[in-house]
Formats: structure tokens, C-alpha cells, sequence
């Protein structure tokens, strides 16, 4: 009833507002995962090229790296 009330204007800007605010969280979010990915990424790179015996520990960091990047898509893919 209290929709009906209300204009279309008001209804779509309540709407607006309503996911605006989600939209900071999930933008946040993969500010977040996002900054993890580069960090272990830097990591993995320095890791990797730092001498022969480290190259295994180095694609490992880099792999936990890709894993963030792929959940952060997943994130913005479907939100």
C-alpha cells in the first residue's frame, strides 16, 4: 500500500539507494581481493627469480594469486 503512495520517481530512487549501498560493500570487497592478488603476484615474481631452489614457492604464490583475481571476477561478474 505504501508503494502505491509513493510516485514512480520516489519508488525508482528508493530502489537507487537501496542497491547503491550494497554496491560499496561489494566494491570494497574487491578492492580488497584485488590488492592480495597484486601483493602475492609481486611476490611470487620476486620469489620465483630470487635462485633456482625457490622457483617452486614462487608459481605456488603465484597461483594463490590467481585464485583472489578469479574470486574477485566471480564478485564483479555476478554483482
Amino acid at each position: 500500500m505504501a508503494n502505491k503512495e509513493m510516485s514512480l520517481e520516489e519508488q525508482v530512487e528508493k530502489i537507487r539507494v537501496r542497491r547503491n549501498g550494497s554496491g560499496e560493500k561489494k566494491e570494497r570487497a574487491r578492492r580488497i581481493l584485488n590488492n592480495v592478488f597484486l601483493i602475492l603476484a609481486a611476490c611470487g615474481v620476486v620469489t620465483y627469480f630470487s635462485g633456482e631452489e625457490h622457483h617452486i614457492n614462487g608459481l605456488i604464490l603465484v597461483g594463490m594469486a590467481m585464485a583472489f583475481k578469479v574470486v574477485e571476477i566471480f564478485i564483479r561478474i555476478l554483482g
